[in-house]
């Protein structure tokens, strides 16, 4: 079996009967469904084809917002009359496989997820017409603009569930992107002002005095999530000047030479080793600037870190950043998660994207 064809299986393995995907089968911390993972494990599997997947994930997400409904009406409430949330007030970042709200403690007060399932959403409709599909979530999709309309500028915990006293430049592209997504979808649920005022914001707000986007603001390090500002949430174009800036630091600094990416330079989570899921992004940066030699090889590579049964994890250790912190975190959670099936998403994108230039 190819590695295209076992991620493929172990993605649709890791889905529950319910629609969701788990984050990862295998580890202690991830029994549960992100929106963000499971958007991008919906839009990977749109991306092979298996549409009635992605439609499956799409439709428990919609199902279990809908559901939380109570929750965003009570800290709309506490906004209008000026109180501030409690962080516990939120919706989470992750919900049980049943739709249901975790009890373990979590960084739950996360945007991104958000924004990333109303883009993933629109990216599915558009690619298989499935126009009742929209109908069916238009309700939890009106809920999730109201939600975010008073919340985008928030500092929030950032992609990786870290610096909740922050505002986040690739939390800001994902909400950028979703609220336009649904804007060229439905012009009448989100206001054109709305997103544009989101890039307008992070424009000025997020570039380094050197023409880089910053990791959040404030701090002039690059992480490797600002990939995601060009692609796919184009808040700017791959060809734009800081977007290229940006590049070149992430070249620089968090690729290592034939090898993988690295999250940010400062990351201790098991040590900080390289990510498949971000090597593949940046493949797929690659594609989109028509350097599929370079593509390629981190496809390569990628596939090169499956184990012999096919899973992928979510990172390897073998060239760890900061390798006196691995022990503590196996200690505390177990090995790396693996399978990861983000990961395996990131493969088909990658592979998929990759297809399409041959």
């Amino acid at each position: 079996m190819t590695l295209y064809d076992s991620s493929v299986a172990i993605i649709k393995a890791g889905q529950a009967s319910s629609g969701a995907y788990v984050a990862s089968p295998t580890f202690s911390q991830y029994g549960y469904s992100w929106l963000r993972d499971g958007a991008w494990i919906a839009y990977g599997m749109d991306c092979a084809g298996e549409h009635a997947s992605a439609r499956a994930f799409y439709t428990w997400a919609g199902r279990t917002l809908i559901a939380h409904r109570d929750r965003v009406e009570r800290v709309l409430d506490k906004l209008q009359r000026d109180i501030t949330p409690e962080d516990t007030d939120y919706l989470p970042t992750r919900f049980t496989l049943e739709g249901e709200i975790g009890t373990d403690d979590w960084w739950d007060f996360q945007l991104d997820g958000y924004g990333t399932w109303l883009w993933g959403l629109v990216a599915h409709v558009e690619m298989t017409n499935d126009h009742a599909l929209w109908e069916s979530v238009k309700p939890a999709v009106e809920l999730t603009v109201r939600y975010l309309t008073p919340l985008w500028q928030s500092s929030t915990y950032d992609c990786w569930e870290e610096h909740r006293e922050h505002i986040h430049p690739s939390t800001l592209a994902a909400l950028f992107s979703g609220l336009s997504a649904v804007h060229r979808r439905d012009p009448a649920l989100v206001p054109a002002h709305l997103p544009e005022s989101i890039r307008a914001f992070t424009l000025q707000t997020s570039i380094a005095p050197d023409g880089h986007f910053m990791k959040y603001l404030g701090n002039t390090a690059v992480d490797a999530s600002l990939l995601w500002l060009a692609v796919p949430y184009g808040l700017v174009s791959v060809d734009d000047a800081r977007f290229q800036r940006t590049l070149a630091l992430i070249e620089q600094d968090l690729l290592r030479p034939g090898g993988g990416v690295y999250r940010y330079a400062a990351d201790v989570y098991y040590g900080g080793g390289e990510w498949v899921l971000l090597t593949a992004w940046l493949g797929w940066v690659y594609v989109e600037l028509g350097r599929t030699t370079e593509a390629r090889k981190l496809l390569g590579w990628t596939a090169a870190q499956a184990t012999a049964d096919g899973a992928l994890p979510e990172q390897v250790s073998e060239h760890l950043l900061h390798p006196e912190y691995y022990t503590e975190w196996e200690n505390r959670w177990g090995t790396v998660a693996c399978p990861l099936l983000w990961s395996h998403a990131m493969y088909l994108i990658l592979a998929s994207s990759l297809k399409d230039q041959i």
